[in-house]
């Protein structure tokens, strides 16, 4: 697992690249393989320009962070950051959510539309709500361009200032947080005034926009001044604040400020609590996935459940319910696992987690026909979801039908071709089932989207060299060869 702190001194990088590409544009861009964003009559940068930007960062996170790959996380996450976004002040809907494998408590957006949290996040917002807030307050730094503006304003402070802060930074990402942390004191002190003012400008800008979007959406507002007031109490008991404070500070003046905001704010009621109870299951997932110790989360959640502690009514035991039934599968305790999966399909029947849940758990214990048949009759009103085909992949891939699992992530790399986890498991399942010029064009795609262009180009040739007198075939290696070959030569000449 990356270090903790790395993506917080990351996107802030990437403000300062942008910064340093205006008047060093060959320079950064040999030593950190950028677009060049122009010289210093091109004025604030384009919102193309911060997509391409934003666009090669992405890579450069996927390659160089540890994200969660499960299909249910990320599902939730793109619905609820959509749901946000046509609620929001937001132009360009090309939007890319991440989910970080970090237990710490940070969220961050970035140019280009990069939207990311860590499953720190889920465990910490106790509501959907809350979570919800911190991706509106993400989203309102997109919509009001606050990277572009930053760029801005840092044409008037000193480059050498710049570039050592830059370059404190990424020895907090690489070398080591301390000999960064000093290194950045000693470099700032000059500037700080200004620039925390410049900060708190756009986070009091980010909360009140983000307080609207929440009440538009249906969300609560008040959870917005809940969620950070949550998390400037936590930073007082422990000897570090959590990630999201380092780069989003939160003051007592602040938190009034957004309170006042939200009581202005009247939210929608809605009309059921369907989302919100996915959200806790959405937390216990991600609390399972996070577990080194799958058998103590297990007796942990047993305990909870038999004393009664965790919650006064059925539904509110519901999340520790589900919490169980997936601690139980990791331990392969099927009989426990069923047990409490057959009691939350009684409360929820129409559940799409409950379902997907009890088919792997069906799948697992010898019963995949069954958790196949459960899966194809939620297909049948959903059939492009992307946690059910998934599912019916992972169902197959067990029943060693590898033929199949195959036809199911072809079907995904079509509906998510910027998706490199469904290019992984499919080039997995394509050498199982001994598609060998499927397997190399599948790692190609996965390569080059994780900012691995020399690999993914090395795969295509290694795809043609085999793909036989298949002229059709070979056409279409070609043309893509060709395309990420003059995408490096581009990349290597901005």
């Amino acid at each position: 697992m990356k270090r903790a702190g790395f993506l917080s001194a990351f996107i802030l990088a990437t403000a300062l690249t942008s910064v340093l590409s205006t008047y060093s544009s060959v320079t950064l861009s040999s030593n950190l393989n950028l677009p060049s964003l122009g010289d210093t009559t091109s004025g604030v940068i384009s919102q193309q320009e911060e997509y391409e930007l934003g666009r090669s960062w992405l890579k450069a996170i996927r390659n160089q962070t540890p994200t969660v790959s499960d299909p249910q996380l990320k599902d939730y996450l793109e619905n609820l950051t959509y749901r946000l976004a046509a609620s929001s002040q937001l132009q360009d809907h090309r939007l890319v959510t991440l989910v970080i494998d970090n237990p710490a408590l940070n969220a961050f957006a970035a140019p280009g539309g990069i939207v990311g949290v860590n499953t720190g996040l889920f465990l910490n917002a106790e509501t959907e709500s809350q979570f919800a807030a911190v991706l509106a307050h993400e989203l309102a730094h997109l919509s009001q361009r606050h990277y572009a503006r930053n760029v801005e304003d840092a044409r008037n402070k000193s480059i050498p200032n710049a570039a050592a802060i830059l370059g404190s930074i990424l020895i907090m990402a690489t070398a080591g947080g301390d000999a960064g942390a000093a290194a950045l004191t000693s470099t700032v002190a000059g500037m700080q005034s200004a620039r925390l003012r410049f900060s708190r400008q756009f986070e009091r800008e980010a909360d009140n926009i983000g307080i609207t979007t929440l009440a538009k959406a249906g969300f609560d507002p008040q959870a917005m001044p809940a969620v950070f007031e949550q998390m400037n109490k936590a930073s007082r008991y422990g000897s570090r604040p959590p990630e999201f404070l380092l780069t989003h500070p939160v003051t007592e003046n602040r938190i009034a400020d957004s309170r006042a905001r939200a009581d202005q704010m009247s939210a929608q009621k809605l009309g059921t609590t369907k989302g919100s109870q996915n959200y806790q299951f959405m937390r216990m997932r991600a609390a399972i996935l996070n577990s080194n110790n799958p058998h103590e989360m297990a007796r942990q959640l047993s305990r909870e459940l038999e004393s009664g502690l965790t919650a006064v009514s059925e539904a509110s035991r519901a999340p520790t319910r589900y919490g169980l039934a997936l601690a139980s599968m990791k331990t392969r305790n099927f009989t426990v696992a069923e047990q409490q999966l057959n009691t939350l399909l009684q409360q929820y029947p129409d559940n799409p987690h409950l379902m997907m849940t009890q088919s792997l758990m069906e799948a697992a214990s010898g019963k995949a026909s069954q958790g196949l048949k459960r899966i194809d009759t939620a297909l049948g009103t959903n059939p492009n979801s992307y946690p059910l085909l998934a599912t019916r992949a992972e169902i197959l891939l067990k029943q060693r039908d590898y033929a199949g699992a195959r036809n199911e992530l072809q079907k995904l790399s079509r509906l998510r071709p910027q998706d490199p986890d469904i290019w992984f498991e499919l080039a997995e399942v394509q050498g199982l089932a001994e598609d060998i010029v499927g397997l190399h064009q599948s790692r190609a795609e996965y390569f080059f989207l994780i900012g691995n262009t020399d690999d993914a180009i090395k795969h295509l040739q290694y795809a043609l060299e085999i793909s036989g007198d298949n002229f059709s075939l070979k056409s279409k290696l070609q043309q893509k060869l060709t395309d990420m070959q003059n995408y490096r030569q581009k990349i290597r000449n901005s």
